[in-house]
C-alpha cells in the first residue's frame, strides 16, 4: 500500500507503491479538483480519476486514515523529456545558476480530503486558521490569536505529506525543489521553517499561483538554526545513510 511510512495521531504517511492506493489518490484529487472546486473539467477525466501527463514521471505519496482510506496526497515530479510543469506555466528567473534538472523535483498536487477541512474558514488545504490575513489566512495581522483558535494542532496532513516527500527527496539525491502554488502554502511552509524563494511573476490559474524554488541543503541549514526541534522532527524516520551532515 504505502512504504517507508510515518505515523502521527491516527494518520499514516508514506510513498504509494500499490496501484489501488494510487487510483484512490487520483480519485480523491478528482473529488477536490473537479467536484468540489471545479478547477478541472469533468470531460477531461471521464473515469473519475484526476490525472495528467506527469503521473508516470512522479513519486506519489499518500496519507491514510485508520481505515486505510486516502485522505491526503502529494506528488514529486522528477525530470523527464517533458520537463517540469512549472516550466510550461511561466518564465523562471533564478537568483543564481539554474539547478541541475536531474537533481530537481517539482512538488505538486497537494490535496487534502474535504472531510478533514470542516471548519468554516478552511479552504482547499485547511491551513487558513494558522495564517495571518495578509498571508491568506484568517488570524489578525498583529499576531494575536483569538481565544477560540488557541490550542489548535498543526496542519498535520500537510506537514506529514511534506515530511515523507522530503525524506524521499534525500534518498533520490535531489538538491532542489520547484513548486507553483498559492501564497498561503508558501507562508504555511515558511511558518514551519521550509523557506522557498519566488522565481517568477504570479500567473492566473484557478486564482493567483506563484512559482517558487528551494535549495534543500540551505533550507535544512536554516531550519536547524531557527527551529532545532522541527529539524529533528523532520528527520525522524529517515535512514542514517541519508541524513544530511549539517
Amino acid at each position: 500500500m504505502i512504504r517507508k511510512s510515518l505515523t502521527y495521531d491516527r494518520f499514516r504517511f508514506g510513498q504509494v507503491i500499490d496501484d489501488d492506493v494510487l487510483k484512490d489518490t487520483f480519485r480523491m484529487r478528482y473529488e477536490v479538483y473537479v467536484d468540489e472546486f471545479g478547477f478541472e473539467d469533468e470531460a477531461d477525466h471521464p473515469n473519475g480519476l484526476e490525472t495528467d501527463a506527469y503521473e508516470e514521471d512522479s513519486i506519489h505519496f499518500a496519507c491514510l486514515n485508520e481505515t486505510d482510506s486516502v485522505v491526503g496526497t502529494i506528488r514529486l515530479v522528477l525530470h523527464s523529456d517533458k520537463g517540469f510543469p512549472i516550466e510550461h506555466a511561466t518564465t523562471l528567473n533564478f537568483p543564481g545558476e539554474k539547478p541541475e534538472p536531474d537533481k530537481t523535483g517539482e512538488i505538486s498536487r497537494l490535496t487534502v480530503a474535504k472531510d478533514l477541512r470542516r471548519r468554516k474558514e478552511d479552504g482547499m488545504y485547511g491551513v487558513e486558521s494558522y495564517l495571518k490575513k495578509k498571508e491568506g489566512g484568517i488570524l489578525p495581522d498583529d499576531g494575536t490569536i483569538p481565544k477560540e483558535m488557541q490550542g489548535r494542532k498543526n496542519p498535520i496532513i500537510v506537514l506529514g505529506l511534506y515530511q515523507v516527500m522530503f525524506h524521499e527527496s534525500l534518498r533520490q539525491g535531489l538538491t532542489h525543489w520547484y513548486m507553483i502554488t498559492e501564497k498561503k502554502i508558501f507562508y504555511t511552509l515558511r511558518k514551519y521553517g521550509f523557506l522557498f524563494h519566488q522565481i517568477g511573476e504570479p500567473v492566473q490559474y484557478h486564482g493567483e499561483r506563484i512559482p517558487y524554488f528551494a535549495d534543500i541543503h540551505a533550507l535544512l541549514v536554516n531550519l536547524k538554526q531557527t527551529d532545532a526541534g522541527m529539524y529533528d522532527l523532520m528527520l525522524t524516520g529517515l535512514e542514517e545513510a541519508y541524513r544530511p551532515d549539517i
